[in-house]
């Protein structure tokens, strides 16, 4: 009997090829089958407690130490007759009974060995720590291998800003990195490149938010401290992640150590890749990175000490210039600084990342004394190192029983910060998910809805904003300097909040896990259903609504409301063959320019005292908070003799909490829609909306006469104008099919005259 083969495939030796080989191993190795015309041996794998190989099913350990005899075998496989032909049938069957027994023993055994090592994390950067902490914090057993002997000290991220605050301090580490780094609550600035002052955010004394600048290997000393003290977490450096193989209910892997270069291989229940851009994670997954490079533009950043604060520098600055654009933004305490800058080249992704030429490394240097006022001489230089960057989206975060996370899932250009912050943010829902699978019984759907949802924020989000953040920066196209010019006039209009919120507060529309942090980028339509309340007679309902409320909105805006749009559509008889009519009487839709500014409102005195105070329909309300996905209008539609329009408002209901519609469902209901206009001379309009309704309201609508309300019925608003009632309900009528996709959605339809009050 062999022993312990760290070099071999799994084997099952027969000589007939009667009994399938064992699976194939977790670095891509075969198993095989060799002849052996004494008999047929398998190798079963048992349980190795060492260090060196993580609990679990290893090559070449026999499940008694030696070799089990299952029954003679010899000759070539053949159909004898007679008497030898019942004997050898009975051979055959005991063997493919003991197989079958012996199959069953070490998928049983298989199961066990991953349970004992829940989660694997592959990846020990700030997104892979934090996942494994928040895991361990909770008593689930986490295993974590990093390829590199250490923390990465190279020159990365810096600024940790509110979502991600809150998440560190649901951690319990909060203080202890506000301690290890710095607060920020100066806000930033936008600068030539001569160092002079554009324009600039300056928040208010009384801002509650503030940002803490630290270097990403300060961060992650904080984390790996935390974590090791929950005695949860094996934390294992120069461990090199080589490749995986998903069975059924666990996930096999192999990972080298590069310090005896021998190949370990565990299981385990889940696995998280973490490993960055160049995830072999992901790559073993087989998905892609889909996007593009910056291939014109190579990254560096660099590492300085010099007293720019006492300059009167903030802590934050975008330099703008076609040419000598950056980043200068405080890393920590005292004169700790870094900037990261571009040099354009003709491919970025050519061989340039590990190594700087004296040329490159001057003109950077150069390039900073230029900027920085006072003696540039005294500037201390640290660690460089040039890097390429990209814009690219996973096609998944999850497959099977492995997901990714951070910059193994997605990646961006550092301009403001929100690489790191998004990978942060992914952990927080990861490590939630995972945990309510792992201690609470829930379904994967769990996991499903975390890459969903991640994915989503990334492509709608972190994408577009880093993408205006670069080119906002160094981009000469005619439409990104006019882009420029009008935000930097909105800026300095200290009366357009909703750009400052942007720019100031842009994590919040990141985090998926906040109970108290509200979207500050996306415009926002809020769709509320009115009824009369019992006992009302109509005449006082009507009044209420149509007149007090609408003229106390009307004067609200007067002074300065953020609200952009309101329409108060009326309910009638009609609905939609395959649809359903609710017993509404109104539909109120208002528009905000995020909803931070809504859930501000709230707390607004004056509201509170005027319309947050009228109660003029029951509080039942139904409906939802949606983000625009499409509008499409006619250049000239008709429109009846009175100039009203009627409206057919769908809601798309979902089945379940966490049934929500993909990307690709709304840009296919979009493009379809495209030919359905031009088909229909009486359609006028069509919008469409998708839910992005807070999933814990009670900090939301907390003290607000809406905390009563139904709000996550809905996943999909659409909205269809039309001249007048007839054309709507006969194009409803002709297109439901369609619409309601066969009858497989189920579809709250409201048909009534719009009344605009405020248009956006």
């Amino acid at each position: 009997m062999p022993g312990r083969d760290t070099t071999t495939p799994w084997k099952a030796h027969d000589e007939s090829a009667l009994l399938p080989s064992f699976s194939t191993s977790p670095c891509g190795l075969e198993g095989s089958t060799h002849k052996d015309p004494g008999q047929v041996e398998i190798l079963v794998h048992s349980r190795d407690e060492s260090l060196e190989e993580p609990p679990g099913l290893h090559r070449g350990t026999s499940l008694s130490s030696r070799s089990m005899l299952i029954a003679p075998c010899k000759g070539e496989v053949a159909r004898p007759t007679g008497p030898a032909n019942l004997f050898n049938r009975y051979v055959f069957a005991r063997a493919w009974i003991a197989y079958a027994i012996l199959t069953a023993m070490v998928t049983v055994i298989s199961v066990q060995d991953a349970k004992a090592n829940p989660v694997v994390v592959i990846g020990a950067g700030p997104v892979g720590l934090f996942t494994a902490l928040l895991l361990a914090q909770k008593g689930i057993k986490v295993i974590l291998y990093e390829s590199q002997s250490g923390i990465n000290q190279s020159p990365r991220a810096v600024a940790y800003f509110p979502a991600v605050l809150e998440e560190l301090s649901k951690a319990g580490i909060l203080e202890a990195v506000i301690a290890a780094g710095e607060k920020n609550q100066d806000g930033c600035d936008w600068r030539d490149k001569d160092g002079k002052i554009i324009t600039g955010i300056d928040p208010p004394p009384e801002n509650p938010h503030y940002a803490v600048m630290l270097s990403q290997p300060e961060f992650c000393e904080v984390v790996m401290d935390a974590l090791l003290k929950t005695c949860n977490a094996d934390v294992r450096f120069n461990h090199k992640f080589l490749d995986l193989q998903q069975r059924d209910g666990f996930v096999e892997y192999c990972v080298e150590n590069k310090a005896s270069n021998k190949r370990v291989q565990g299981k385990c229940q889940y696995l998280v890749g973490a490993d960055g851009g160049r995830s072999m994670v992901r790559r073993s997954l087989g998905l892609e990175l889909e996007g593009y490079t910056w291939e014109s533009i190579l990254f560096i950043a660099v590492n300085f000490e010099y007293g720019l604060s006492e300059l009167g520098w903030k802590a934050a600055n975008f330099i703008v210039d076609p040419e000598d654009w950056g980043i200068i933004v405080k890393r920590g305490k005292g004169k700790s600084w870094r900037l990261a800058t571009g040099i354009r080249v003709a491919d970025a992704t050519l061989d340039r990342t590990n190594t700087l030429d004296e040329a490159t490394v001057d003109v950077v240097k150069k390039r900073l004394c230029h900027l920085l006022p006072g003696d540039t001489s005294r500037i201390e230089y640290g660690a460089i190192a040039p890097y390429v960057v990209h814009q690219r989206c996973a096609s998944s975060f999850v497959q099977g029983n492995v997901s990714l996370a951070g910059d193994a899932a997605h990646l961006n250009n550092p301009v403001g910060g929100l690489g790191l912050t998004t990978g942060l943010l992914d952990a927080a829902h990861l490590a939630g998910s995972l945990c309510q699978v792992l201690t609470e019984g829930a379904s994967a759907e769990w996991l499903a809805s975390y890459a969903k949802t991640r994915r989503r924020i990334f492509r709608e989000s972190t994408n577009p904003i880093t993408t205006a953040n670069l080119l906002r920066l160094q981009s000469q196209r005619a439409e990104d300097v006019k882009k420029r010019s009008e935000f930097f006039e909105n800026i300095s209009n200290q009366r357009d909040l909703a750009t400052i919120l942007q720019v100031g507060l842009p994590d919040f529309a990141l985090t998926s896990t906040s109970n108290t942090k509200f979207d500050t980028y996306h415009e926002v339509t809020w769709f509320i259903s009115v009824t009369k309340p019992e006992g009302w007679a109509t005449e006082k309902f009507t009044h209420e609504y149509k007149t007090i409320h609408a003229g106390m909105t009307r004067r609200g805006k007067e002074h300065g409301s953020p609200l952009q749009g309101y329409i108060q559509l009326s309910n009638t008889n009609r609905t939609m063959r395959g649809g359903v009519r609710p017993d509404w009487d109104y539909v109120t839709c208002l528009t905000f320019p995020n909803m931070f500014l809504i859930h501000a409102g709230f707390q607004d005195p004056g509201y509170r005292a005027t319309a947050g105070a009228h109660i003029f329909c029951r509080l039942d309300q139904q409906g939802c908070l949606a983000k625009q996905v499409a509008r499409l209008s006619r250049s000239e539609g008709k429109k009846n003799d009175t100039g009203t329009i009627t409206r057919a408002l769908l809601f798309h209901e979902r089945n379940n909490a966490m049934d929500d519609d993909c990307q690709d469902w709304f840009h296919s209901r979009a493009d379809r829609m495209i030919s359905t206009i031009d088909d229909d001379e009486n359609l006028v309009e069509y919008v469409l909306w998708q839910d992005m309704t807070p999933k814990n309201l009670d900090h939301f609508f907390n003290d607000t006469q809406f905390s009563g309300g139904s709000w996550h019925n809905y996943k999909a608003v659409e909205a269809f104008d039309f001249a007048d009632e007839a054309a709507a309900t006969s194009f409803l009528d002709r297109r439901s099919d369609w619409i309601t996709e066969n009858d497989t959605r189920r579809i709250t339809v409201v048909i009534g005259e719009r009344d605009d009050i405020l248009r956006g």
